[in-house]
């Protein structure tokens, strides 16, 4: 199946055109739209700016998805996993517009559309190329499962490194390029038109994002692309047994293990709740205690938050290089992730390290973002 070129024009063209208009429009919109809170444990921006930019993802995504279905260019696979992703979609937008969709219910939403794509898509892993436990994944209950919370979990990850313009939506794009390379090595033209359209209504949204940050992601459209690029891997092995289980991971490494480290560190570290939000992100760190003493904490935010986001984008790009290379080397790619986290570790501790001990103490202790110096 080729990959129709004007499909992701549109998925382009539609993301930006809706984010722009959302932009213009606010002043009529923002009572519901507008993120005010400038003083959260997690919040960088200093004005309010409009919180809903998954809006314009999920109808470039949809416009996409329908339009390729109905002119038969496709096989309505990219329209049916729009519609998978509406309940984690309509959870995250919901609690952007009123602030009031709890954890749980949200957590729900993030388990139940990976479960309709079960349904509908077959959309399932089978293997995890480990030892032992691909024995388990013949288990179909155990496989589903796995893979339900799997995907509610990258949905998640993404959201919590949405922190600064640019740098959820640019790591997924360069993500979902990276498993969209991997499906063109293995002549797999349905998850290569899938990533493709996913980048090309990202990079609509992020025209308006970064570096200026003119309009966010929302909980709705971290939720959505979280969803959109897990399913995406999943597709991949699904569709492609060669490909090692360990290459859709290393893809997909950077919010994977900061999610990871984050509930060790806030679990086992500061014996607090899993999902309490703190400003101890890795992401947070480098741009405070890094960025800002490099540049100064004169210069512009919009700055600041641009070169911060591109040093972390350059590491999930080098992570798409190794996936791409070494995609059916699951031995390789081990030892890549091993390396990747062990950088990953150096590089944090020795930025807390070298950061001021009792500015470091206050914001463990008080969940309080550190002032910017």
């Amino acid at each position: 199946m080729p990959v129709a070129l004007e499909w992701l024009i549109w998925a382009f063209a539609t993301s930006f055109a809706v984010c722009a208009g959302l932009i213009v429009t606010q002043k009529w919109h923002g009572r519901l739209t507008l993120d005010h809170d400038t003083q959260g444990v997690q919040k960088l921006h200093k004005h309010p700016v409009p919180r809903i930019g998954g809006a314009a993802l999920a109808t470039g995504l949809l416009v996409a998805g329908l339009g390729s279905w109905l002119s038969n260019a496709s096989d309505g696979t990219a329209l049916v996993l729009a519609l998978c992703a509406v309940p984690t979609f309509l959870a995250g937008l919901i609690e952007d517009l009123t602030k009031r969709v709890s954890v749980r219910r949200r957590l729900i939403a993030s388990f139940a559309s990976p479960l309709l794509a079960v349904i509908f898509l077959d959309a399932q892993l089978t293997r995890l190329d480990t030892p032992l436990l691909d024995s388990l994944m013949t288990f179909a209950p155990l496989a589903i499962l796995f893979t339900v919370f799997a995907v509610g979990g990258m949905t998640n990850a993404i959201n919590i490194i949405d922190g600064l313009n640019g740098l959820a939506s640019g790591s997924v794009a360069l993500m979902l390029a990276g498993l969209g390379c991997i499906a063109w090595l293995h002549n797999d033209m349905l998850v290569v038109q899938l990533c493709g359209v996913g980048v090309a209504a990202v990079v609509g949204f992020m025209l308006l994002n970064y570096p200026f940050g003119r309009i966010f992601l929302g909980d709705g459209g971290a939720y959505l692309l979280g969803f959109w690029l897990a399913e995406c891997a999943v597709l991949l092995l699904m569709r492609n047994p060669e490909v090692s289980t360990w290459a859709a991971l290393t893809a997909c490494l950077y919010p994977f293990w900061e999610t990871m480290f984050s509930m060790y560190r806030r679990t086992v570290i500061r014996r607090a709740a899993s999902g309490r939000p703190d400003n101890m992100h890795f992401h947070h760190l480098l741009y405070r205690r890094v960025v800002t003493q490099r540049l100064g904490a004169r210069a512009p935010a919009w700055r600041r938050h641009a070169l911060t986001s591109g040093l972390i984008w350059s590491g999930v790009l080098l992570c798409q290089f190794e996936a791409a290379a070494a995609s059916t080397n699951s031995e390789f790619l081990m030892i890549g992730a091993l390396s990747f986290a062990v950088a990953y570790m150096w590089l944090y501790l020795g930025i807390v390290r070298s950061s001021h001990p009792h500015d470091i103490a206050l914001s463990a202790a008080a969940h309080v973002p550190v002032e910017e110096r």
